[in-house]
């Protein structure tokens, strides 16, 4: 790989691990660690979410001296498990497991894609996801045992599709408020309701059922209406936040796929509307909407 191909994937990993900070960092998320609190993650705070997001950094930076070194994908493999086994030692909980193979797997993509481009994306996610569940055992993850439980496809459907809630849902989504509002914070709750209303997410799947995700799906429409009459959003959240803590509901999947949107935005430099910064500092290593996660 030429120094300028090696440059391009730095600087996409760097968008994936801001875009990870970014999504921590927006405040309300109902049932998900914020800067107000814990959502409905007891084993969670917001200092442990940041040393993950540590944790993320390390393990794109040392993918990409796989994919400079032109290892095999096997041993791409055992950098995710390796970083998935670090946080669980580290923080004692699961944090950014997900996150690790959505960003991974988009790394990986962009560098056989070699470019930026969309369509070129998603056709390298679908070949890389589908090398990896071939070639890869089955986990007993309570991912996959709410895909089993409740016939979803979740994150596997969601890879093989080329992460259709990323590049039908998150990214459109994100650009027509951006267009209509011109106010990110705005923009940023419009997308997090569109992922809420088609995200098929096993987290909440496996803590609510599908009583549990009808939920979230209703409170999504119910939040993009309240956006769009400009209603009071920011309460409505709140609120959603105290009922989710009380019924022990999140929104894992979710949370990763607007991590991940915010990472794609910033590394196609489409992320506009004044702001591209979190409160606090990320770390660095080196219009339809499809169901989802």
């Amino acid at each position: 790989m030429n120094a300028s191909r090696i440059v391009e994937i730095e600087r996409f990993a760097q968008a994936l691990v801001k875009g990870a900070a970014m999504g921590l960092y927006l405040t309300p998320k109902p049932g998900l660690v914020d800067l107000a609190d814990q959502g409905s993650h007891p084993d969670l705070s917001l200092g442990k979410m940041e040393r993950s997001l540590h944790i993320v950094a390390d393990y794109l930076a040392e993918l990409i001296r796989s994919l400079t070194a032109g290892e095999h994908s096997h041993c791409q493999a055992a950098i995710g498990r390796r970083a998935e086994e670090a946080m669980f030692e580290e923080l004692g909980t699961n944090t950014h497991k997900g996150y690790i193979f959505l960003s991974g797997l988009l790394l990986i993509s962009r560098r056989h894609a070699g470019s930026d481009d969309e369509s070129l994306l998603r056709g390298a996610v679908q070949a890389a996801a589908g090398q990896y569940f071939s070639t890869q055992g089955k986990d007993a993850t309570n991912g996959r045992t709410a895909r089993l439980r409740y016939g979803a496809g979740g994150v596997v459907r969601e890879a093989l599709g080329g992460l259709p809630s990323l590049f039908d849902c998150g990214v459109p989504a994100y650009l027509d408020a951006i267009e209509r509002t011109g106010c990110f914070t705005t923009a940023s709750f419009v997308t997090l309701s569109r992922l809420m209303q088609t995200v098929e997410d096993t987290t909440t799947l496996h803590r609510g059922g599908t009583m549990g995700l009808a939920r979230i799906r209703r409170d999504g429409q119910t939040l993009e209406r309240i956006i769009g009459n400009r209603g009071d959003h920011i309460s409505f959240l709140g609120q959603l936040n105290r009922e989710y803590a009380r019924m022990n509901l999140t929104m894992g999947g979710v949370a990763d796929m607007l991590s991940l949107t915010y990472g794609y935005l910033v590394a196609a430099g489409l992320l506009t509307g004044g702001t591209e910064r979190p409160r606090r500092p990320s770390p660095h290593p080196a219009s339809r909407c499809a169901s989802g996660r």
